[in-house]
């Protein structure tokens, strides 16, 4: 036997075991990338979350009108809207509906968004330095089902507002077709923002 058949005849098994071993760390590593998808905590344990492009709608029962508003947030719920007259006592002011926002499937509890908006206090008044303001707050999204119809911000009274997806009503916190209640727990109180109020201001100028 010469000194390259042994050699061959030796290097053979450990080849193969290297082989077979780089195979089965691929398989492991396909698997643990697997489990990982299917344990996201962000999908419920249900693999990679859907999100669907949604209409943004408005409702304003406040008596200043909205010049825009806009929403930032996790899991693509992004978008805004504007030009909102006020509400009055036949009811609130409207927008039409824009393009677009996403809507995560399934809902997450605790799904919390920054909304801003601009706002006029003297709609009526010729000088817009009289009543331009910029709010700010921090909103959670209700729980909602899984058929969809859109995105909606509701302005109240006292610079308050909710952010709901409506769905039929699911777990009765997302109806349009009244006015949500004082004690809803989804309103939230609005804050000035000074600096961003001055900006707007600037423009007008």
């Amino acid at each position: 036997m010469t000194t390259n058949s042994w050699s061959r005849k030796c290097a053979c098994p450990w080849f193969a075991a290297l082989v077979m071993l780089g195979a089965l760390s691929a398989l492991s590593a396909c698997s643990n990338d697997s489990r990982l998808d299917l344990s996201d905590p962000a999908t419920g344990g249900a693999g990679k979350e859907q999100i669907n492009p949604g209409g943004v709608r408005v409702l304003n029962y406040s008596p200043n009108y909205i010049h825009s508003f806009g929403v930032t947030g996790p899991r693509g719920m992004n978008g805004g809207g504007g030009n909102m007259i006020r509400g009055d006592t036949d009811g609130p002011g409207e927008a039409g509906e824009r393009c677009c926002i996403g809507i995560p499937q399934p809902w997450q509890p605790n799904t919390s968004l920054e909304i801003e908006w601009e706002l006029d206090r003297s709609p009526y008044d010729n000088n817009l330095q009289n009543g331009l303001e910029v709010m700010r707050a921090i909103v959670t999204v209700p729980e909602y089902g899984p058929e969809t119809y859109g995105f909606w911000a509701i302005f109240l009274p006292g610079d308050r507002v909710k952010v709901m997806v409506m769905d039929g009503n699911a777990n009765g916190q997302n109806s349009v077709k009244t006015k949500p209640a004082d004690d809803d727990p989804f309103v939230v109180q609005g804050v000035r923002d000074d600096a961003q109020t001055k900006e707007l201001l600037e423009r007008y100028r």
